[in-house]
């Protein structure tokens, strides 16, 4: 199954499309856009904002850290740490997390400059902690 976004400020352009994808191909029309992809669509006045908001918010609920306190550099001195919190004993949660936080570049660029640097940890990421403080690596 694909899926197409029509979208414009002509309305009669945009049902002559569809009418026209509907005889060369039977599509279905879904109506009014609020997801795409896992990405919020909001029409605004002048057009649309696609954000992930959502997305965001369900993966901080998801590993514990939604009442953080908002940081602008989220891994820390990339030093060791004298943090009191025990290490990632499940390794799939790491993976799981750098995984989601790679497809959260679509609507955040600026993750995509820690990807390398979280993808190099090893695959036993010992120096990795979670829960009630921050993320923190230690690179050597």
């Amino acid at each position: 199954m694909h899926y197409v976004v029509v979208t414009g400020n002509d309305s009669e352009e945009i049902i002559a499309l569809k009418t026209f994808l509907d005889e060369k191909f039977k599509i279905k029309d879904l109506g009014k856009l609020y997801y795409f992809r896992g990405m919020e669509v909001l029409s605004v006045s002048n057009g649309l904002i696609m954000t992930q908001r959502k997305f965001a918010m369900e993966l901080l609920k998801e590993l514990h850290c939604e009442k953080l306190p908002a940081t602008s550099y989220p891994l820390g001195s990339l030093s060791k740490t004298s943090s009191h919190e025990e290490p990632f004993t499940d390794v799939t949660i790491y993976r799981k997390l750098v995984g989601k936080l790679n497809y959260l570049t679509n609507s955040k660029p600026y993750i995509a400059f820690f990807r390398p640097i979280l993808e190099s940890i090893p695959s036993s990421p010992h120096s990795i902690t979670h829960g009630s403080n921050h993320t923190y690596s230690e690179v050597h």
